[in-house]
């Protein structure tokens, strides 16, 4: 570098034009300054935000993961379609066939179970595809998708015992509903029966009003192969062949009201559900079955006062332990609740026991106040109605 005595590098030049020049070539100092959102970008946002709210107004489906589907939304709302020359208005869809609206249905309700391809599983969910259940009397079908099954059944002419029952859809699903995923397993798979209208539906929920519990084969085969129901028009049922007479109907078990079976059901629904289990098994080696047992078919009273009091300590049902503790209830239900909940299941999971009234109840309750412990399996299985006061103690 070319310095003189002074450290001056002379070759630093006195133009103050250029020295300004690199001044002014700088950045400048970072500022607090806020600079405001463009117009155009606040209104892109806003709109996007409209847009959203829209959409989700039209296909939030309820918001409820038991019924969104794409056959419940309505997309005609935001984007019609466009009028057709000799066609129909604008805005308007064909109606889907009722067999496209029960396969929606089917695949919400019923695939988990009966598989994609009517298959079912193997041990657990009988097929449907060319089945005769499925393909022969109208009748007998929603009679089976109304008020569910249960028990061993003959399947393509094979007998199984399926360890999963088939519940029933009448509360959950409408006529329509029904009558559409009928319609769609009878036209699937290789299967060619006829539809099954919404009126035969309607027709067989109330005949088969009474029925309360799951129907076992003996009871769908009373149930002649060639019964049929009445259509829109309302066409008698024809009477069986050679009888002369109106096909019979199901014999239904001594059960509650319907109202009661509701109240029941719904109570177990919210409160025993966890641990019993929608189909009344229970869960292995945990929670014991309701299913089939003398302690719910039993003693009306004795059943009362496992569900006001609980039980604990080890526990045998069908040669299987348990030892978990039951809660007793007495605080949090009613005689109402209790007995409405003691109806159903004595009413269901294969069982068919009679009613219970919240007197039995209440007559339970006041005999066993005392009672501060929960029962064990030997003071049950030692159970009498007419107990002395000291099994309170």
């Amino acid at each position: 570098m070319n310095q003189g005595p002074d450290r001056i590098d002379y070759r630093e030049s006195a133009d103050i034009t250029e020295v300004h020049a690199s001044v002014q070539r700088e950045k400048p100092e970072p500022s607090a300054d806020v600079t405001p959102m463009p117009l155009w970008l606040t209104g892109l946002c806003a709109g996007a935000m409209v847009w959203a709210g829209t959409y989700f107004g039209v296909f939030h489906g309820g918001l409820s993961a038991t019924v969104y589907n794409e056959y419940e939304s309505s997309p005609a709302v935001l984007f019609p379609q466009p009028q057709k020359v000799g066609g129909k208005a604008a805005g308007t869809e064909a109606p889907q066939s009722l067999a496209l609206v029960g396969k929606g249905v089917y695949s919400q309700y019923c695939v988990a179970c009966h598989q994609t391809a009517g298959t079912g599983v193997a041990g657990q969910f009988p097929p449907l595809a060319k089945s005769e259940w499925v393909t022969g009397s109208e009748k007998r079908l929603i009679a089976i998708l109304l008020k569910g099954a249960q028990g061993p059944m003959t399947v393509l002419g094979e007998t199984h015992t399926y360890s999963g029952n088939m519940v029933g859809w009448e509360g959950q699903l409408s006529a329509k509903k029904i009558a559409a995923v009928a319609t769609y397993i009878r036209q699937s798979w290789g299967n060619t029966a006829p539809e099954i209208s919404e009126a035969k539906v309607t027709a067989a929920k109330k005949e088969f009003a009474a029925q309360t519990a799951q129907l076992t084969e003996a009871q769908l085969l009373q149930i002649p192969a060639d019964a049929t129901l009445p259509d829109e028009a309302g066409a008698p049922t024809p009477p069986a062949a050679g009888t002369g007479s109106a096909a019979p109907a199901v014999a239904a078990p001594a059960t509650g009201s319907p109202d009661l079976m509701a109240e029941g059901k719904k109570n177990y629904m919210m409160i025993c559900v966890a641990c019993h289990q929608p189909t009344g098994m229970g869960l292995p080696s945990v929670f014991p079955p309701i299913a089939k047992t003398p302690y719910v078919n039993g003693s009306p009273e004795r059943f009362a006062s496992i569900i006001l009091k609980g039980n604990s300590g080890p526990f045998t049902i069908d040669g299987k332990a348990y030892n978990q503790i039951m809660p007793g209830q007495e605080t949090a239900l009613t005689d109402q609740k209790v007995a409405a909940i003691m109806t159903y299941v004595r009413a269901s999971f294969g069982n068919n026991s009679g009613p219970v009234t919240p007197e039995v109840v209440a007559a339970a309750r006041k005999k066993y106040a005392d009672r501060k412990t929960p029962w064990t399996q030997a003071e049950l299985d030692a159970w009498k109605d007419d107990a002395p006061a000291e099994a309170a103690k």
